[in-house]
């Protein structure tokens, strides 16, 4: 199939809808080849949307896909440079908010949605809506905003268009019962605080900022070395401090190397300009359960007691060393008691009062304040 010329004048026939990308749609069965404006494309049905939602929501949950999905949608967005050069090249010099129009404009005329409205637009905010998109009608029955393509066509486009980062947000949406999916665009740096946040609010999970070389042998967490520990490390590091110095003084160890690794771990936020001392050890509790350390199921505070208890699904102890007949959470009971002491700037005391080594649903650990009033 050989490729047609796209001109200027064709672009700005679309753009003033006195021509739309049928005149410029190519098909040939037999070779099983479609192309829309000199680009090669493919039909995208509906259950491949469904698809790649699902398969988000089976590791995640339902809000976590959707942002899964804009992640991955935006670095499509991000592929649409090379037009917009293109347009330049042949004199159509179009503005951010006008560029990615006429992206919807030749999205929807492909079956993505119904067409779009240009609502507002600045230099560092644009917002358009349209009756519905593809994926909204897709996934009408999950009954809540699931645009998460559209949103990352967004950020994408604009951020490729203005190298600029772009957050998008959709205020409405058709699968959530709304007359309407409206998108809100604004140009915001996404500092390591700002992603860190969202992740703390449940906006996001810490899988969108993982960057992994296997290749070359590193791992980043939003920018941070990080590394992968196989638990089994804690097995053997225990058994051989119980080899070494005994059980009880193995705890002691583990407890408190533990213990600074969450107080350090409070101190790094805190260099990212957070203060608020929930925020600190929301933060911190969050980050080490999306990690796989632990799963949180509940957290009190008994003021009179001065107690903040603490309970587990399980810990990455309790799944290492299985039915032992005894508690063995140490590093986790160390590792809670240097957040919330690192975070609320008191003396605290941790100690694990169940577990599921020792046959018992969960592990519940009880953080006591023992600071008498000279801090100590």
């Amino acid at each position: 199939m050989e490729r047609k010329k796209i001109e200027k004048e064709d672009f700005e026939a679309i753009i003033s809808g006195t021509k739309d990308i049928r005149d410029f749609m190519e098909i040939d069965p037999l070779q099983g080849m479609v192309s829309y404006l000199g680009v090669h494309t493919a039909s995208n049905p509906d259950y491949l949307v469904r698809a790649i939602y699902e398969m988000y929501e089976a590791n995640l949950n339902r809000k976590l896909a959707v942002k899964a999905t804009v992640q991955l949608f935006r670095s499509v967005g991000l592929g649409s440079g090379g037009l917009n050069n293109f347009l330049q090249k042949l004199g159509l010099n179009l503005s951010p908010a006008e560029f990615l129009m006429l992206v919807f404009q030749l999205q929807n005329q492909q079956g993505w949605g119904a067409p779009f409205e240009l609502v507002e637009q600045s230099d560092k905010k644009v917002i358009l809506r349209n009756k519905q998109t593809f994926e909204s009608q897709v996934m009408k029955d999950w009954k809540m905003p699931v645009c998460g393509i559209h949103r990352g066509w967004i950020e994408g486009v604009l951020t490729a268009v203005t190298g600029k980062n772009w957050f998008c947000i959709e205020t409405k949406c058709h699968a959530n019962g709304d007359d309407c999916c409206e998108f809100v665009a604004d140009q915001t740096e996404a500092s390591w605080k700002w992603k860190a946040q969202a992740i703390v609010k449940g906006d996001s999970a810490i899988t969108e900022y993982i960057e992994h070389k296997p290749i070359e042998g590193k791992i980043k967490l939003i920018d941070d070395p990080v590394v992968m520990m196989p638990r089994f490390i804690f097995t053997s590091m225990t058994t051989s401090l119980i080899k070494t110095m005994g059980e009880m003084s193995a705890g002691g160890v583990n407890y408190r190397a533990y213990m600074d690794m969450g107080k350090e771990n409070v101190e790094h936020y805190k260099k990212m300009g957070i203060t608020d001392p929930n925020t600190l050890a929301n933060m911190a509790f969050t980050f080490y359960s999306q990690m796989g350390w632990f799963r949180i199921i509940s957290m009190t505070w008994n003021e009179a007691e001065k107690t903040k208890t603490i309970t587990l699904e399980h810990t990455v102890e309790s799944e290492s060393f299985g039915n032992t007949g005894k508690k063995v959470c140490f590093c986790t009971a160390g590792l809670l008691t240097g957040i919330v002491e690192g975070a609320f700037g008191i003396k605290v005391r941790g100690r694990e009062i169940a577990c599921r080594s020792k046959g018992d649903p969960n592990c519940v650990f009880e953080i006591k304040n023992r600071d008498d009033g000279n801090g100590s």
